[in-house]
């Protein structure tokens, strides 16, 4: 589990950034809702779950939530909600309980610091139930923006390899990790 001084770094450095309108607004493109999609289904088709309107989700680091609100994402896997858990954003930084079928998480793991890494991807992997699924995409650039301090909001800037080694390396089954080039 992340430990209480780490969740407070993590909020005094993006809770000012969210406050933007147009900073971590949360997206999610089409080929990273058809993996979902395709995740979502599998619980059904494995019977992990006997239906889709029991379905839980969690988008850790959903960032504002725009990909459900605007983009309307979740309507791609039947219009599952995910539970949105974003630190750094004040209506969404309240931990949530339980464990989930899935657990989404894009474009935020760059954003934490190496030492910190461990800690939250142990923590992601503990929100989710046996036989359910974790989606990492992460960035593996540099990102447009930076902090007040001109440091890079990616902290963590490393190639795919290094994060499909990290992952094996502590042994979590992962289901599914992508990484992206792209500026973010």
């Amino acid at each position: 589990m992340v430990k209480t001084e780490q969740l407070e770094k993590y909020r005094t450095l993006y809770e000012p950034m969210h406050t933007s309108d147009k900073k971590f607004i949360g997206k999610m493109d089409l080929a990273q809702r058809n993996i979902i999609t395709n995740l979502v289904q599998g619980l059904v088709l494995h019977k992990v779950v006997p239906d889709y309107h029991r379905i839980s989700l969690l988008d850790y680091g959903s960032g504002k939530g725009y990909q459900y609100l605007v983009q309307r994402a979740h309507e791609h896997w039947g219009n599952i909600l995910p539970h949105c858990y974003d630190i750094g954003v004040r209506y969404l930084s309240q931990r949530p309980t339980g464990k989930f079928h899935g657990v989404i998480c894009c474009d935020m793991l760059e954003h934490i610091a190496k030492e910190d890494l461990d800690d939250v991807i142990e923590d992601i992997y503990d929100f989710v139930i046996p036989g359910g699924f974790v989606y990492l995409h992460i960035a593996c650039r540099p990102a447009k923006k930076t902090f007040p301090d001109g440091r890079n909001v990616h902290l963590t800037i490393e190639p795919p390899e290094w994060w499909g080694g990290k992952l094996t390396r502590r042994g979590y089954d992962h289901v599914s990790v992508t990484c992206s080039y792209e500026l973010t």
